[in-house]
C-alpha cells in the first residue's frame, strides 16, 4: 500500500512539474505570432557548463513596454545560440502565473546538461518545444531543461506584465 501511494504521489508531482514547463497557451489566447529577429554577428561560442555564475557570461537587457529587465545568459551552446539571435522581439505568455514562455521558430543546439533544479529567475530552455522559459515564480520542474541564464535584477516585474507581451532581447 506504502508503494502505491508513493508511486501515485510520484506520478501526481511529475504531471504537476511537466503542465508548469508546458508550451500550450491558456485557452483563451490566439496562437503567439512568429519571432522576429534581426541579424547580428555571429559570437564564439563555449561548450562550459549551464551552472556559470551570474557574473560570468553574456549580460542581456530584457524590454517589456516600459520595463527593463537585467539578466545574464550564461556560457552552455544552447545560451549561446540564443545570444547569436540578439537583438530579437519575441511574443511571450505568462504559464501558471509562474513562468512566461516564448517558442522559437527553430531549435537551438541542446547539449545539456539538463536540470531539475529550477528557481525564480532562472532562463531556461525547453527542447521537446524549443522554446524559452522564464521563471519568476518557485516551481518544480522536468529533466529536460536547460539553464541559459539568470535575471539579475528583479523578478517580481514579471507579475506585473500582461498574459501575453512582447518581449525585446539585447546583448548589453
Amino acid at each position: 500500500m506504502k508503494k502505491l501511494l508513493a508511486s501515485m504521489t510520484g506520478a501526481a508531482a511529475a504531471a504537476l512539474a511537466l503542465a508548469a514547463c508546458s508550451s500550450g497557451t491558456p485557452a483563451d489566447s490566439a496562437e503567439s505570432p512568429p519571432a522576429t529577429a534581426e541579424v547580428s554577428s555571429p559570437e564564439s561560442r563555449s561548450s562550459a557548463g549551464a551552472d556559470a555564475s551570474a557574473n560570468e557570461g553574456t549580460p542581456i537587457t530584457i524590454t517589456a513596454g516600459d520595463r527593463t529587465i537585467r539578466a545574464t545568459l550564461n556560457d552552455s551552446d544552447v545560451a549561446q545560440d540564443f545570444a547569436e539571435m540578439l537583438p530579437v522581439s519575441l511574443p511571450w505568455f505568462r504559464n501558471l502565473d509562474i513562468e512566461y514562455i516564448s517558442e522559437l521558430s527553430d531549435p537551438l543546439t541542446e547539449t545539456g546538461p539538463f536540470y531539475t533544479d529550477v528557481q525564480p529567475g532562472d532562463i531556461v530552455y525547453f527542447n521537446p518545444r524549443d522554446s524559452v522559459t522564464i521563471i519568476y515564480e518557485p516551481t518544480t520542474s522536468v529533466p529536460t531543461l536547460t539553464k541559459m541564464g539568470e535575471i539579475t535584477s528583479d523578478v517580481s516585474v514579471f507579475e506585473e506584465l500582461p498574459a501575453d507581451v512582447e518581449m525585446r532581447i539585447e546583448a548589453g
